[in-house]
């Protein structure tokens, strides 16, 4: 074999680089330098279980429209975590009409059990809302907060089949949603598919929903009025601080938005404003409260693109 010159040997060692050089490139871009990290999932076009500081659809102006319309922001509910903070439960299971206590925790971005700074939410450090997948069985309950962090609360889950548990909570000025899944044993009844309805009777009061056909992402006034005997209820009482309470749900993933009422209304009347962050089928739980007595009212609505 011939001796090559040191020019040449120099000049066959740069062309080696070269193409290790260019192979290296060709490489990196086969591959995501994200890889690894999470990415949102795609509903609707919205970063779904990630809400920014304003969480979306909790009542602050970029989710429930007060002030105009803005571009909505991701739904909360659609995961256990979130920027670090995780729904823990002490059990996953459950026997429909059984009452039992419900225990759970609200761990940290430092994996310790969140004791405090919770902030007064509509009155609550806690909202916890249960229900069944199909949207059947709404509850919203108040858990109390022991010392060492773990909330309680009694909970009878009404029917068998598949729930979602939500916890809607506040620290450091941000306000977040976890959920996660619960199984209730016993005869699962399915029920029917819900369809759009704009009028709900519950314990002899009327509550009817008027309102333009919602698009997602615009802001969306929702009137609802409350009537018994065809006169307006005139002493609606405070709940959690306002007339009347409302959470939205998404059919489905049962994406997660609750918003507050608007301040001025005529007697029986409560008055939303909302962004729906996608199209699709919601369900819209309103809670109101007469003679001390909390009632819920459901209603579906169909929000186009």
């Amino acid at each position: 074999m011939p001796t090559l010159s040191v020019p040449t040997r120099l000049a066959l060692f740069g062309a080696l680089l070269a193409v290790a050089f260019g192979a290296a490139l060709g490489l990196g871009a086969l591959v995501d330098p994200t890889d690894g990290a999470p990415k949102p999932a795609d509903h609707g076009g919205m970063a779904a279980g990630h809400g920014t500081t304003g969480d979306a659809g909790h009542g602050d102006e970029a989710s429930s429209g007060h002030g105009g319309e803005h571009a909505a922001t991701a739904p909360g509910g659609l995961s256990a975590t979130q920027d670090g903070y995780r729904l823990v439960a002490d059990r996953t299971r459950f026997t429909a009409g059984d009452r039992t206590t419900f225990r759970f925790r609200i761990d940290g971005p430092d994996g310790r059990p969140v004791r405090s700074g919770y902030e007064l939410e509509s009155e609550r450090e806690l909202h916890l809302i249960v229900v069944r997948r199909d949207g059947r069985g709404f509850q919203h309950l108040h858990p109390r907060r022991a010392a060492d962090g773990t909330w309680s609360v009694p909970l009878t889950v009404t029917s068998a089949g598949s729930h979602r548990v939500l916890a809607d909570f506040v620290v450091g000025g941000v306000r977040r949603t976890l959920g996660l899944d619960v199984e209730a044993g016993g005869v699962y009844r399915p029920a029917a598919p819900a369809t759009p309805s704009s009028v709900a009777t519950v314990d002899g009061y009327r509550v009817a929903l008027d309102a333009n056909p919602p698009r997602a992402g615009t802001s969306t006034p929702l009137f609802f009025r409350v009537t018994r005997g065809g006169r307006p209820v005139r002493d609606l009482q405070p709940y959690l601080g306002a007339r009347g309470h409302l959470v939205a749900l998404r059919e489905g993933d049962l994406a997660y938005l609750h918003v507050h009422p608007e301040e001025d209304a005529a007697p029986g009347d409560v008055p939303f404003a909302a962004t729906f962050p996608s199209a699709g089928r919601y369900s819209l739980y309103l809670q109101f409260r007469v003679g001390g007595v909390v009632r819920t009212a459901t209603f579906v609505t169909e929000v186009s693109r």
